[in-house]
């Protein structure tokens, strides 16, 4: 039995891509939810792992906690997770890695809410580093014809998933090509399920409600 522990769904990105991948592999897990920002929700983290994060995997006794990890351990049972031609698959990790890593200003000027929709402008640097990812995916998505990154769907396209939804709640611009790769990911069927439970969830974080 694989457990993987989540934040508020609403909220929690980080959460959503290894769900997303779990899902997508169709390995059974149950699913347990720390509420974030409250007290004692860091000390339930800090007893899963080190890290103080979610989300995090556990496998018997085995603990993973970071998205990018856990997507890899998935890729290991379920190998067609990642695209299957060898330079796409080396293109497709190391954009994950990015998607980790880079696009800060983005993340922090539109921190995922599922909840929300307003066109209020973004900071300057947001809005260069959406642009960027948007140049990104135009360069993924020009090399085929299929509607995801790598051609079928991949790790991948589970981390920018949670892209996807900032461009929808925040009323980013998007180029044609952009805005119908981002409607795929949103009615993916298991993003859809994702969101109808963010959407329920009673909880809500003032500071993340009113950027």
């Amino acid at each position: 039995m694989l457990t993987l522990y989540i934040g508020n769904k609403n909220y929690s990105s980080w959460s959503m891509r290894p769900w997303l991948v779990l899902k997508k592999a169709q390995l059974p897990f149950e699913e347990k939810l720390i509420q974030l920002y409250v007290p004692a929700s860091k000390e339930k983290l800090l007893k899963l792992s080190s890290a103080g994060t979610v989300p995090v995997l556990q496998v018997k006794d085995e603990v993973i906690p970071d998205s990018l990890a856990i997507a890899e351990w998935a890729a290991r049972c379920v190998p067609n997770l990642w695209p299957q031609n060898a330079h796409d698959k080396q293109r497709a990790r190391a954009l994950c890695q990015q998607m980790q890593e880079d696009f800060g200003a983005f993340r922090n000027a539109a921190p995922m809410n599922l909840r929300r929709r307003t066109k209020g402008k973004l900071p300057d640097d947001g809005l260069q580093a959406a642009a960027k990812l948007q140049t990104t995916f135009e360069d993924c998505l020009a090399r085929h014809d299929k509607p995801f990154l790598f051609g079928d769907w991949s790790i991948a396209d589970a981390f920018a998933t949670p892209y996807a939804a900032r461009f929808n709640s925040y009323g980013i611009n998007s180029s044609l090509k952009t805005d119908t790769y981002i409607s795929e990911l949103l009615a993916d069927d298991d993003y859809l399920e994702w969101e109808l439970a963010a959407l329920a969830e009673p909880w809500t974080m003032p500071d993340v409600d009113e950027v």
